[in-house]
C-alpha cells in the first residue's frame, strides 16, 4: 500500500493526471483511504493531493477530490497558498488560451464548492480573498498569468480588486506589469464603474455552456483542439507528442479507443501506428502482465549513438549512396535509425507533401514501416513547404476525425465538432433495454459563418427529418405536376362520395341510378325509370315468385354471386380511388406549407444584407443627454441575432 501511495504522490507531483486516475481504478483500497486534504509533510511543502491537482489543473481529479472525497479548497501549503491560488498560476505546457480554458473549468468547480455547515449556519465556501505569505490573492496570480477567464470568474464571484500585496500592487497593477493590458483594462473598468462591491454581471453559463450540441471551429480553433488532444494524450500515456499523434490518427482520433488498445498491448499499439515503443510502453506492458522478468528497454539504445557514428571515417546515404565526411550532412530517423543525406530527405518529404500524402510519410528505407517525425520534416524542407505541411496537416486532422466535419458551403474554411455526449444512449433506453429506439432523425449544425447543414448527409439542414425521408421528399416534389395539385379537395370529396355510394347503395339495372334500400322486401322499383327488379340479384322482378323464395328471399345463386362479385370489385376500386385522393390531398397540404416556408426563408435571407443599415440607424437614434456628449457605444448585436434566429426557425 505504501508503494502505491508513493507512486500516486509522484504522479500528482509530475502532473500525470491519467496515470493517477488509472492507479486509483486498479487499486480501490488507495481511493478508499485517500484523503485529498492530508499533507505530504514538510519535505513536500505541506502539499495535499488537492493542491497538486490544482497546481497542474487536473480537471478530473479536482472534481473527484471535491465532490466524492471531501476535498477542501481552503487548505494551504507551507507558502500559505490555497487551491484557488494554485489553479490561477498558469502553466507552460500549452498555449495560454488553452491553459486559461482548462484552469477556468477547474476554478468553476472550486467556486461552486460548498463545505460543511459553519457556526453561523452557513456552509463553508472557497475563500476568494485569501492571501499567501507575499499577500497575493488568487486574482493576483490570475492577472499575472494572463488567465482572462479566471479573472472574469473571480470578479463575478465578488473577489476584491483593490487588495494589494506586500509590494503594494493590486491585481490591475500586476496585469499591467506583465503586459496583459486587456486584463488590466478590464479590472480598471470594473474598479471605476462598478458600484457594487460584489458584481455579478458575468453569467457562468455564458463562459461554460451546460449543453452545447455542436461547436463551430475556425482554423485557429482546430489547431488548438488538436494541440490540446495531443497534450492530454501525451500526458495520459507518457509518450512524446509525435507518438501520441500517430497513435491517435490510427484510432480515428478517439482517445477512448486508443486507451483500450494501449491497455491490451502498448507495444503492438505503437508498432501498428508506425512508431517505436517508448519506455512507458514496456513499463505498461509489464504492469498489465504482472511479469517481473520484463525489463524496460530504452528506445534510444536501439540505434547507434551520434558519437559512435561520428567516429566512422565515411557516412553513406542509403538512397544516393554518396559518402559524407560530416555528421551534419546526414539526418537520422529517430524512429528507426535509418540515415539519409539532407538533399534526399528534402526531395522525398517535399514530394510527399506536394502530393498531399501527409500521414503516410514513412521511412524511405526498404521494408521499413516507421513514420518520419515532424521535427525531421521541418528540419529538411523549405519554410514554404513547411507552411503548406501545417495547412495540410489541419485538413487531414479534420478529414480523418469522424467527430469533426468541414462546412460544405463553397469557399467556407470552417468546421463543426460533435461533442462526445451526442453518442450517449438515452437514459430511458439504458433503463429499459428492451424498448425500441426512436426512429432515426437528422441533426442540423451551424458553422461559425452561420451556414446551416445536415451533419449526416452534408446537405442543407433538415432537422428532425431523417436523411432518407428528406431524399424521398425531394424525389417526390421533383416529379410533381401542377395539374395534379388543382381541385384536390374536390377530387377527395368526390372519391369519398363514390365510396359511400358503392358501399351503401346499388345501381338500377336499367338506368344505373344509385338506389338505397332502408327497409321492406326485395322488390325494388326505380323512382326514375320505373324499372322493377330484385334487390339481391338485380334481375327482373317478373322472373321472381314463390319458386325463387318469395318477396324476402332470392335463391338465384348464379345471379347473386355475380352481383356480389361486381359489388366487391366496385367497392375495392372506390376505396383505392379514395385512398389515392386522400394521399394526394395530404401531399398538397404539406407541399403548400413547404413552399410557404421556402419562400419565407428566401425573403428573410435578404434581411442579412439590410442589417448593417438597420444597426446604423438604431445607433443614430439613441438620444444624447447633452449636446457635447459623444455618441454612446451600445451593443446592437441582438438585431443580427434576432435575424439569424428568424431564419433558422
Amino acid at each position: 500500500m505504501g508503494g502505491t501511495s508513493s507512486k500516486f504522490r509522484k504522479q500528482l507531483q509530475r502532473g500525470e493526471e491519467y496515470a493517477a486516475l488509472q492507479l486509483c481504478e486498479r487499486h480501490p483500497e488507495l481511493r478508499k483511504s485517500l484523503d485529498p486534504n492530508s499533507s505530504y509533510g514538510e519535505l513536500h511543502g505541506h502539499y495535499t493531493p488537492l493542491l497538486y491537482a490544482a497546481k497542474h489543473s487536473m480537471r478530473a481529479l479536482v472534481r473527484l477530490f471535491l465532490t466524492d472525497l471531501g476535498g477542501n479548497p481552503n487548505k494551504k501549503n507551507s507558502e500559505e497558498e490555497t487551491a484557488l491560488m494554485l489553479i490561477c498560476q498558469g502553466g507552460t505546457r500549452m498555449s495560454r488560451h488553452l491553459d486559461d480554458k482548462i484552469r477556468a473549468e477547474c476554478l468553476t468547480s472550486m467556486l461552486n464548492w460548498q463545505g460543511p455547515l459553519l457556526a453561523d449556519g452557513v456552509r463553508e465556501t472557497a475563500q476568494l480573498d485569501a492571501q499567501d505569505l507575499k499577500k497575493n490573492t488568487a486574482l493576483h496570480y490570475a492577472a499575472a498569468s494572463g488567465l482572462t477567464r479566471c479573472v472574469e470568474l473571480l470578479v463575478s464571484k465578488g473577489a476584491h480588486m483593490t487588495l494589494e500585496n506586500e509590494a503594494k500592487e493590486s491585481a490591475c497593477d500586476i496585469a499591467e506589469r506583465f503586459g496583459f493590458h486587456d486584463i488590466a483594462e478590464f479590472l480598471e473598468t470594473k474598479m471605476v464603474f462598478s458600484s457594487d462591491a460584489h458584481p455579478q454581471d458575468i453569467n457562468e453559463e455564458d463562459l461554460f455552456p451546460v449543453v452545447q450540441r455542436f461547436s463551430g471551429l475556425r482554423e485557429q480553433d482546430l489547431m488548438e483542439a488538436k494541440d490540446l488532444l495531443l497534450v492530454e494524450t501525451s500526458d495520459m500515456l507518457q509518450v512524446p507528442l509525435f507518438t501520441a499523434e500517430a497513435m491517435l490518427r490510427t484510432h480515428e482520433w478517439s482517445r477512448e479507443a486508443l486507451w483500450l488498445a494501449w491497455n491490451r498491448d502498448p507495444v503492438a499499439c505503437c508498432e501498428k501506428s508506425g512508431v517505436h515503443a517508448p519506455v512507458s510502453a514496456f513499463e505498461s506492458r509489464a504492469s498489465n502482465s504482472d511479469s517481473s522478468s520484463m525489463k524496460p528497454v530504452s528506445a534510444s539504445g536501439r540505434f547507434p549513438p551520434a558519437s559512435e557514428a561520428a567516429s566512422s571515417v565515411k557516412l553513406t546515404c542509403e538512397v544516393c549512396a554518396y559518402e559524407f565526411d560530416s555528421m551534419n550532412d546526414i539526418v537520422t530517423n529517430s524512429e528507426c535509425g535509418h540515415r539519409f543525406c539532407k538533399p534526399c530527405w528534402k526531395q522525398y518529404t517535399t514530394a510527399k507533401i506536394e502530393d498531399g500524402d501527409l500521414h503516410s510519410i514513412g521511412c524511405p528505407a526498404f521494408d521499413c514501416s516507421k513514420l518520419v517525425p515532424i521535427e525531421l520534416i521541418e528540419l529538411v524542407v523549405s519554410p514554404s513547404v513547411a507552411r503548406k505541411y501545417l495547412t495540410f496537416d489541419i485538413k487531414a486532422f479534420v478529414d480523418s476525425n469522424p467527430r469533426i466535419k468541414w462546412c460544405p458551403f463553397p469557399g467556407c474554411s470552417n468546421a463543426v465538432r460533435l461533442p462526445d455526449v451526442e453518442d450517449e444512449q438515452p437514459m430511458y433506453l439504458r433503463a429499459f433495454p428492451k424498448l425500441q429506439p426512436p426512429p432515426p432523425t437528422s441533426r442540423a449544425v451551424y458553422c461559425p459563418q452561420g451556414h446551416s447543414f445536415c451533419w449526416e448527409c452534408l446537405t442543407e439542414g433538415h432537422e428532425p427529418t431523417s436523411c432518407e425521408k428528406w431524399r424521398e421528399w425531394h424525389v417526390r416534389i421533383a416529379v410533381v405536376k401542377p395539374e395534379e395539385l388543382k381541385d384536390t379537395a374536390v377530387n377527395s370529396e368526390s372519391a369519398a362520395n363514390c365510396l359511400w355510394l358503392v358501399t351503401h347503395s346499388k345501381p338500377c339495372p336499367k338506368c344505373r341510378s344509385p338506389i338505397q334500400k332502408n327497409e321492406g322486401c326485395n322488390h325494388m322499383k326505380c323512382s326514375k325509370c320505373k324499372h322493377d327488379f330484385c334487390w339481391v340479384c338485380l334481375g327482373q322482378w317478373k322472373r321472381h315468385g314463390t319458386e325463387t323464395g318469395g318477396y324476402f328471399r332470392c335463391n338465384r345463386f348464379d345471379d347473386s354471386r355475380k352481383i356480389d362479385e361486381k359489388a366487391e370489385t366496385a367497392i375495392s376500386e372506390a376505396k383505392e380511388h379514395s385512398r389515392k385522393a386522400q394521399e394526394l390531398n395530404r401531399f398538397v397540404h404539406y407541399y403548400s406549407r413547404y413552399k410557404n416556408h421556402l419562400n419565407s426563408f428566401e425573403m428573410e435571407s435578404t434581411l442579412r444584407d439590410r442589417i448593417a443599415t438597420k444597426i446604423e440607424s438604431l445607433s443614430r437614434a439613441v438620444p444624447k443627454t447633452s449636446p457635447t456628449e459623444e455618441e454612446p457605444q451600445l451593443d446592437f448585436s441582438f438585431v443580427s441575432d434576432a435575424v439569424e434566429e428568424l431564419i433558422a426557425k
